[in-house]
């Protein structure tokens, strides 16, 4: 039975969300991983009483990361709205995701439109890329593609990674602009050249598929290996894939196993069924037909076109459920095995 038509590659782009992105990156000015020195809190609570909106600002930052105070949601918020009141961008931004993710405040999707904006004026990156993230979801403003691109863009245009890459996605979808792939490479190689790994993903998927750059496999692994190296599973899936075929890359059963093995115990289908596949004929590793059960359950849907064509004994099926079961009860909050990835995000 030839393997090369179970293993899957994802085709689909990668764009940043809301649970990876809001607030994520820290104002110019501070550093979320450096705490403030206990000395120093009590200064700013003085300065920030008195109205120093820069003082507000950090310590609204102290109380939301944790670092020089205890972590308050609530007194982040506080701080945040004295400066953002002031008109300080950072708070007004951070504030604004706050009310995203309702902590500290009730969730408020209008209220952070208003915020968002209201940095965003100010030519704060961050805030011109959330807004973005609002109007691309409909989320407290009409759901408006073209008004997602003029932000992303602002954003983008200042050099923005996240922005330039979902900038990226738009014009490589036609997303609120006539697609352009040529577009979609600029603004991907951008974000990966700034270390993004999602852009790094998403450049390596068009010199895959040759969309605005000549197909070029070897482009292809290259970028895929600096995603993959970040620990992004769909790179390390594509990366997997590319040594399995020896396409760009040798042909290395090896290397296929070490990146399917990385991107499954992420919890990603895709890589579980071509693991699945690999204990299934031993390719890479010795043949270990209850190890491959396990994973192509685990990729559920993903699988199931494996699964189907295998005929399992009812007590094989059975020991292998209960296998990813366990394995499941350890990685995910839930025991429940998963559906599996959309079928349309993946290339045979």
């Amino acid at each position: 039975m030839h393997v090369r038509s179970w293993l899957l590659a994802l085709a689909a782009l990668l764009a940043l969300a809301f649970s990876l992105c809001l607030a994520e990156q820290p104002p110019a000015d501070v550093a979320s991983h450096v705490p403030v020195a206990g000395q120093n809190i009590s200064k700013l609570l003085r300065n920030a009483t008195a109205g120093d909106a820069g003082a507000q600002f950090l310590l609204g930052r102290a109380y939301e990361t944790g670092n020089g105070a205890p972590q308050d949601y609530s007194e982040a918020a506080h701080w945040y709205l004295q400066a953002a009141n002031r008109g300080q961008a950072e708070a007004q931004n951070n504030l604004a995701s706050l009310y995203v993710r309702g902590l500290g405040v009730p969730t408020d999707y209008q209220q952070a439109s208003n915020w968002f904006l209201r940095s965003a004026v100010q030519k704060f990156a961050p805030a011109e890329f959330n807004l973005g993230l609002l109007y691309s979801q409909g989320m407290g403003v009409r759901q408006d593609e073209a008004e997602a691109l003029r932000w992303y863009r602002k954003a983008a245009e200042r050099g923005y990674a996240v922005a330039q890459n979902n900038l990226g996605i738009l014009f490589r979808e036609g997303t609120g602009v006539p697609q352009d792939c040529k577009q979609a490479v600029a603004w991907f190689r951008k974000a990966a050249k700034k270390g993004l790994a999602q852009a790094e993903f998403n450049l390596g998927a068009l010199y895959e598929s040759g969309c605005g750059v000549p197909a070029n496999n070897g482009e292809a692994a290259k970028w895929y290996a600096l995603a993959a190296e970040r620990g992004t599973p769909e790179a390390e899936n594509n990366l997997g894939y590319l040594y399995r075929e020896g396409k760009g890359v040798p042909v290395s059963d090896a290397e296929a196993i070490k990146w399917f093995q990385r991107a499954a115990e992420q919890d990603f289908p895709a890589a579980q069924a071509n693991l699945g596949v690999m204990y299934l004929h031993g390719l890479g590793v010795p043949r270990d037909p209850a190890r491959a059960y396990m994973w192509l359950l685990l990729a559920g849907n993903a699988g199931k076109h494996v699964l189907s064509k295998l005929q399992l004994p009812m007590e094989k099926l059975a020991a292998a459920r209960h296998s990813a079961q366990t394995w499941a009860a350890q990685h995910r909050s839930a025991t429940h095995l998963p559906e599996g990835a959309n079928s349309a995000a993946l290339l045979p």
